[in-house]
């Protein structure tokens, strides 16, 4: 039996999906919600095996409800249910810890395998979304090829996952007691030894490799 919570804040379509999975045999849908802070205030996730949401929810996002809701039973399997193919909104949800990646309107017996899919261990993901995971693997590759990794310090990673969580430089300075100057060389460090320019090929990079 397939535990799942599901997580929609359009009400059309969490009542169609209320219907379905309640016709589904060997999945018990044990909570349906329009915000993730009702999930969160209502769910076991220790009782839960799946979570299908949207990303784009009032209050808190999908992501943030994803990282939550792992961060109290990180046996969750998480898939994003939503209406973008965005790259960017696809590696945001990957980043939060969702397993898979759907894009809304898919048949429902597509939807349905997809949920057992993702409980038997794959990850599924949309075509639609496909090419961005094959070229994101290229890209990383090619740049993986392209120059010998350097090790980064213990320091310099603490920085690199404090910059992936999105906080500042001030911020960064503050919660490490060092300067701003200090944080801004780590930094620089960082970028020479992943042979990156920007922040979003630095994380693009630290996802790789598994830094954070």
């Amino acid at each position: 039996m397939i535990r799942l919570v599901v997580v929609e804040d359009d009400p059309d379509m969490l009542a169609t999906l209320r219907l379905l999975f309640a016709a589904v045999g060997g999945m018990l849908l044990v909570g349906a919600y329009e915000t993730a802070e009702a999930a969160l205030e209502e769910t076991d996730w220790q009782a839960v095996d799946v979570l299908l949401t949207d990303l784009d929810l009032p209050g808190l996002s999908g992501p943030q409800l994803i990282a939550v809701a792992r961060g109290q039973a990180p046996g969750l399997l998480a898939l994003a249910h939503t209406v973008h193919e965005q790259r960017d909104s696809l590696f945001q949800a990957l980043r939060s810890g969702a397993a898979g990646y759907l894009v809304k309107g898919m048949p429902a017996p597509e939807l349905v395998a997809s949920i057992r899919a993702i409980h038997g261990g794959e990850t599924p993901v949309s075509p639609a979304v496909a090419g961005h995971l094959i070229s994101w693997f290229r890209e990383t590759d090619a740049a993986s090829r392209a120059a010998p990794e350097e090790d980064l310090t213990s320091r310099e990673l603490q920085v690199l996952r404090s910059f992936a969580r999105g906080s500042t430089y001030d911020e960064i300075a503050d919660a490490m007691s060092i300067s701003r100057h200090t944080v801004h060389s780590h930094i620089r460090n960082i970028y020479g030894k992943l042979h990156v320019n920007n922040r979003r090929q630095a994380l693009r990079q630290a996802l790789s490799r598994g830094f954070v």
